[in-house]
């Protein structure tokens, strides 16, 4: 499945429960007071808000309510942590790379793609959540997000390697003049996730660990490119999804643990008496620019649960190629293990005997050779077999479901930070200063059999910003099955293609994707 444009939106809410008695109180408040205090009201180091960023003791808080993934995953809004399928799978879960869709025929399987967004998206909108429109103002190829990903699955074990890739480039910012506008200046932040997963009890029971490492690297693009910054760190990430054979419910939950990295200043950055690193602010430069201290990815928590009704199979028990084989290879190894016991047996009988042993032995081995060209064309031919027979057999099953997901994502605070458009705007907006709920509710179904799925959905997100408010986001997505094609021989021959889309809606905020792939 290759997915070509996508976008959604990760979505945060709040909720708190109080419970009765004295001592109950106290540790609810207790729990309130740890999750949702703020981490220092006072201006401190970064000054007041709306203020100019003019210190290095800050972070940059990287969370972003946009998440780069496929139209899928953008169309049940983002309620996918349950679901766990295909590299969509991989920024929810690290149980991903191992959990076997009923169309996963082969003992080595993959999965790949890349979701890109560009700039459109972001004009005249909030993208950032900070309760004002986006201030950054950027040309068309100034912003990039892309987000490729593969998975490599053998037998029970799979990995997995995903890219969340954030381009910014500010070239025309208004408080740049016409004569300092050329001096660019570029930040990549780079969210790699490596991940390995295990299926027990027939796929039941799916185990995944990953690292989640983020970086930073922030250079002027001038008439060449200079690089001025860089910071890198690595978190863990743990992930569990339980789905019963034959059952019409999955759960699945992961968690992330914070990320802060160290950082690195270029050989022109040096740190003034303050220990304050800066960039630019002099004659024909960039307007000054306050380096962070560290980049920071907060801990996060997604669970859910997901739902099928109708006569479709959501988990049924996982048959491959090699398995349906296992009885005949033992019936062929066994045959040719007689054989070879045989030939060894008369040429010591030849040997014994005085008569030429060598010629015996040539002539056996041609004859061994050529059974064992028949056994493999037999087992190719048993293999073509079971694999169309296990292609039959999902093509036989019913098509007719609802499938209804939910999830809640908690993500965690940042002390002293700020958000990506506070950093690049070089105005102070505190960002995650408390622990964000987002509930995610999603449904799709297959409203044409074998030919159109459409999927709705709907999620709060409040802002990781001082400024911001919640919202609720509305998402629609749709899937249509297009043609056959192997691709010049590259997919099976009996290959057939979709296209997809998704839309999501909310206040000051429009996110919209397109992809192309497989159709299962």
């Amino acid at each position: 499945m290759v997915p070509v444009a996508a976008m959604n939106v990760r979505t945060l809410s709040a909720s708190v429960a109080t419970t009765a008695g004295r001592c109950s109180a106290c540790a609810a408040a207790s729990l309130v007071a740890l999750l949702w205090a703020a981490p220092g009201r006072a201006d401190g180091p970064l000054g007041a808000t709306g203020q100019p960023l003019q210190t290095s003791a800050y972070k940059v808080d990287l969370t972003q309510t946009p998440v780069l993934g496929g139209s899928r995953v953008t169309g049940i809004a983002g309620a996918y942590v349950a679901i766990a399928e295909g590299i969509d799978g991989n920024t929810q879960t690290p149980v991903s790379p191992a959990v076997r869709p009923a169309y996963s025929y082969d003992y080595f399987d993959y999965d790949l793609g890349v979701g890109v967004t560009l700039t459109a998206v972001l004009r005249n909108t909030d993208f950032f959540n900070t309760g004002r429109n986006t201030q950054l103002d950027a040309k068309q190829s100034g912003f990039v997000f892309l987000t490729p990903a593969i998975n490599l699955t053998y037998g029970n074990f799979g990995v997995g390697l995903t890219l969340e890739l954030q381009h910014y480039e500010i070239s025309q910012n208004e408080t740049l003049t016409p004569q300092t506008s050329r001096h660019a200046l570029a930040a990549d932040f780079t969210v790699g996730h490596v991940q390995a997963a295990y299926s027990l009890l027939q796929q039941q029971l799916t185990l995944g660990v990953g690292a989640r490492i983020v970086s930073l690297g922030l250079s002027e693009a001038t008439d060449g490119q200079q690089d001025l910054f860089s910071t890198e760190g690595a978190g863990a990430e743990v992930g569990m999804l339980v789905r019963p054979n034959d059952q019409r419910f999955r759960i699945g939950a992961a968690f992330r643990s914070s990320v802060t990295t160290t950082p690195h200043a270029g050989s022109g950055v040096q740190p003034n008496a303050q220990g304050d690193r800066i960039v630019g602010g002099g004659p024909g430069q960039i307007p000054a620019l306050w380096l962070p201290n560290s980049v920071t990815l907060p801990w996060d928590l997604n669970a859910g649960f997901a739902l099928m009704l109708g006569p479709k199979a959501f988990n049924p028990i996982w048959y491959h190629d090699q398995e349906g084989l296992a009885s005949f290879r033992r019936v062929l190894q066994g045959r040719r293990e007689r054989r070879r016991s045989q030939a060894r047996a008369w040429v010591e009988q030849a040997r014994r005997e005085g008569r030429d042993e060598e010629s015996l032995r040539t002539a056996l081995q041609a004859e061994d050779d050529r059974q064992t060209a028949l056994e493999d064309a037999a087992l190719a031919m048993q293999e073509h077999s079971l694999r169309s027979e296990l292609k039959k057999r999902n093509a036989q099953r019913s098509r007719a479901y609802v499938l209804i997901s939910s999830s809640v994502l908690l993500t965690g605070p940042v002390r002293d930070a700020v958000g990506v458009e506070s950093f690049l705007g070089r105005v102070v907006n505190r960002s995650g200063q408390h622990v964000g709920i987002s509930p995610r509710i999603g449904m799709e179904t297959e409203t044409v059999p074998n030919w159109m799925r459409v999927r709705a959905g709907t999620y709060g997100e409040p802002s990781r910003s001082e400024g911001g408010r919640a919202r609720v986001h509305g998402t629609l997505g749709m899937e249509v099955k297009v043609f056959p094609w192997n691709v010049f021989g590259l997919w099976d021959d009996d290959a057939q293609w979709r296209i997809s889309g998704s839309l999501d809606v909310a206040k000051r905020y429009l996110g919209w994707g397109v992809a192309i792939g497989n159709w299962y």
